[in-house]
């Protein structure tokens, strides 16, 4: 018995093992944006960066070290299952409960790691970052603010500069309102300047801006007439920071707490405090016990023979794990708000895994007759005829679409040998299958912890279920374009890996069938994927992207605008005309406090001012009336202020103008940001970092290509210790590749290297080292 208990270790563990790697690996690619934007835009230091990856895991341990011990032994009882390895062991005498204590044990040290990160790692890390998130965002740093883009991190503060040196931070042509005061629309304070630049004190306490030569302007919105005006040489303006984000003693959430501070809620806290932290703490409780739950259903599972193998375990339990966790959060938001009991909230998806399981494992053991009468009723011959019918129309639709590429690849392959084809057509169903196997189980993944992140926000702003439908499918681009370069890779090793464990590269060789000739088909499919990548990044992600943003904010509860401060909207026109207004009907095409700003940036200069209660557009002159508002010009010797009750302006900009949405370099094709550029670099704007990104979209829809490039040495290589192990490989090249990527491209927004070099330098060099290990791999 202890050799068979070894012999399931050894199945169930490393499966386990590698699937712990990749969730975990897959997961924390939703993380790579966020991190790398410390780097750039917070000019967070490498031993933050550090503490941050650190206390970000264990909210994702707490699901994937239960989730990888469910696909482990799913894995391993079906292969145990497939070749007959399990009823060769009940015929000996050894029942499924005997199977079942060595995983069970497996379980519950994977139950007791759980437990630990639930109770002690969990809300450690929460709470560690809460104090770096707080610590990042004390006060805004100068790598915050770009060029041309109205920065609202100061309070009471509207800034923007013209152009900056992204080494030195120094600002070059200047603009800041203080709006401050009863009338935010008018401003209380504008200031020009030729430059600029941040100070921050070293302990984040103090905040300075510092302006060289040019003007302030103040203004009273009560008393327009008494406005003032004087140049300076320098000016220091000292600005302060809120109070909240200093806080020595911020409150802890039930999330962050330790168990004996939830203790102390529930003893003593108010009745919405003792429910949370009873919710919390029954929390910490159910997810260590699904683990146990879930050994059961995977060994019940695993262990009934399918012809799926390992791909029916891989579906099922990401399938199962899905439905378990989104019940799970779901009851978590019911009991919070007292809509369920907390035992039905916390412990019903448990008590449902644990009838599942217990049922399963009962018809495992024993040939029942209540599955006999269960699976001859007239509802169970309908479910099973419907799905019949299903199948059969998937598998027409498949055969199909299989003989049409056959047919394509057959005439492709019309002047090569009989033989060949045949290969071609193999590899390349195999490199599929595994390709979508993995693309639909990271996807899911994927999609199950932005669930998580989503959930509390779902409930607790009653967001409809369409909407969150929506917004998974607007956000499946994006998805592809993260985890496709990763499943090919995963793809390559694995198919070539199989090919070489079953020696049927050997056969391949001794035919006459050289390698290059074997791996051909894939590097053909991968350069249809890049293909299909670069198409989908191009003519679907910008717009995708933009409706996704929008759908998430409302999920979110705030609204979809492109600024953070309502009524403080800021846009330049043409000619330097700079608009402010605290409201824009674009039905109507009518303003609300319009502010109009006249002035040469460059030049520190400041033309005249223009203000209004009201603003109208007449379709018929194409032109803006102004009611309700004054006037100021200080463009002749001698300034000039007037008030009015009606006037026309013909400024150049239409409504359609203030309609038009602001895009992000991500929002935008290749042409349109290619021309954005062209229009920076004309006015003389440093734009390294959006040549870095519009390189970037040529080179990233390479990464499929290189990834098979990549792949297959090491598949050839490490084939013979299996599928599992080439998985492995392809998560730890994956973080090596996507960890030079963020680098490339950190350094390239920051211009120490070349925009071409920072967007294909990765490309060039995994490339280099892949045709290097390619050519020495033996044919």
């Amino acid at each position: 018995m202890t050799r068979i208990h070894r012999i399931i270790y050894q199945e169930v563990a490393p499966p386990s093992c590698i699937a712990l790697l990749v969730l975990t690996f897959v997961v924390f690619t939703r993380e790579f944006g966020r991190i790398s934007r410390l780097f750039i835009q917070q000019g967070a230091e490498a031993g933050m960066i550090g503490e941050m990856v650190l206390a970000l895991l264990p909210p994702i341990f707490i699901y994937t070290i239960p989730l990888s011990l469910l696909i482990g032994t799913l894995v391993g009882f079906s292969r145990l299952s497939t070749e007959s390895e399990v009823v060769a062991m009940r015929a000996g005498g050894v029942s499924i409960y005997q199977m079942i204590w060595p995983v069970l044990k497996l379980a519950v040290g994977v139950a007791a790691v759980t437990a630990s990160m639930t109770f002690i790692f969990f809300p450690m890390a929460n709470w560690h970052l809460q104090q770096l998130r707080a610590e990042l965002g004390a006060s805004p740093v100068p790598s915050e603010i770009k060029a041309r883009v109205f920065f609202e991190g100061l309070p009471d503060k509207i800034l923007y500069v013209e152009d900056q040196d992204l080494r030195t931070s120094h600002w070059k042509g200047v603009f800041l309102a203080d709006t401050a005061g009863t009338d935010e629309s008018a401003g209380k304070r504008v200031i020009l300047a030729r430059g600029g630049r941040m100070i921050v004190s070293p302990d984040n306490q103090r905040l300075q801006l510092q302006f060289e030569g040019g003007l302030s302007y103040r203004i009273d919105p009560g008393a327009p007439e008494k406005y003032t005006w004087s140049g300076f040489q320098t000016l220091d303006v000292p600005v302060p920071l809120p109070q909240a984000q200093l806080d020595p003693a911020p409150t802890k959430r039930p999330r962050e707490m330790q168990l004996r501070e939830l203790r102390r809620d529930i003893q003593r806290g108010t009745p919405r405090q003792r429910r949370f932290g009873l919710v919390e703490l029954n929390r910490r409780i159910a997810l260590p016990v699904s683990a146990l739950l879930f050994a059961v259903l995977g060994v019940t599972l695993g262990s009934r023979s399918h012809r799926g193998g390992r791909a029916y375990g891989l579906v099922l339990s990401m399938a199962m794990a899905f439905a378990y966790y989104a019940l799970l959060e779901a009851g978590v938001q019911a009991a919070e708000d007292e809509v369920v009991s907390i035992l039905t909230g916390l412990w019903g998806p448990n008590i449902v895994l644990a009838l599942t399981g217990i049922l399963s494992l009962r018809l495992v053991h024993t040939d029942s007759a209540l599955l006999s009468r269960l699976a001859n009723h007239r509802i169970s011959l309908g479910l099973v005829k419907g799905l019949r019918g299903a199948t059969r129309r998937l598998r027409d639709w498949w055969r199909t679409l299989s003989d049409s590429l056959r047919e394509r690849m057959w005439r492709m392959a019309e002047g090569t040998p009989r033989i060949a084809r045949v290969i071609d057509l193999y590899v390349s169903r195999m490199f599929l299958l595994y390709l979508l196997l993995t693309l639909a189980a990271t996807t899911a993944l994927y999609y199950l912890f932005t669930f998580f992140d989503l959930a509390n926000d779902i409930f607790s702003n009653r967001i409809e279920s369409t909407m969150v439908m929506e917004y998974f499918l607007y956000l499946l681009p994006h998805v592809l374009s993260m985890l496709i370069p990763i499943s090919t890779l995963i793809a390559t090793l694995v198919a070539f890996g199989v090919l070489e464990k079953t020696r049927q590269v050997v056969a391949l060789k001794a035919c006459g069938v050289s390698l290059y000739q074997i791996t051909l088909p894939v590097f053909g499919l991968a350069l249809l994927i890049s293909s299909a990548s670069y198409l989908n990044q191009e003519y679907v992600l910008p717009f995708a992207n933009q409706h996704q943003d929008s759908l998430r904010a409302q999920i979110k509860g705030r609204p979809a605008q492109t600024y953070y401060t309502p009524g403080r909207n800021w846009i330049f026109g043409n000619d330097n005309r700079l608009y402010n207004y605290a409201y824009f009907d674009s039905d109507r095409d009518r303003f609300a406090e319009l502010s109009v700003y006249e002035m040469d940036i460059n030049g520190n200069k400041l033309i005249s001012h223009t203000y209004a209660h009201q603003a109208f557009w007449e379709r018929t002159t194409q032109s803006w009336r102004l009611a309700d508002g004054w006037s100021l010009h200080f463009d002749s010797p001698q300034d000039r202020f007037e008030r009015f009750d009606q006037r026309r302006f013909e400024y150049a900009e239409a409504p359609d103008y203030f309609e038009a949405e602001v895009r992000e370099s991500s929002k935008m094709t290749y042409p349109e940001l290619y021309g954005y550029i062209q229009q920076l670099q004309q006015g003389g704007f440093e734009v390294d970092h959006l040549k870095t990104e519009l390189y970037t979209k040529l080179s990233l829809p390479l990464v499929p290509l290189i990834m098979a490039l990549i792949g297959i040495p090491f598949a050839f290589t490490l084939g013979r210790k299996g599928a599992l192990y080439g998985l492995a490989t392809g998560v730890l090249l994956g973080m090596i590749y996507w960890g030079a990527f963020g680098a490339f491209g950190v350094l390239g927004a920051g211009g120490l290297l070349t925009p071409v070099l920072a967007a294909w330098g990765p490309n060039i060099i995994f490339a280099a080292g892949g045709a290097f290990l390619f050519l020495t791999v033996r044919t």
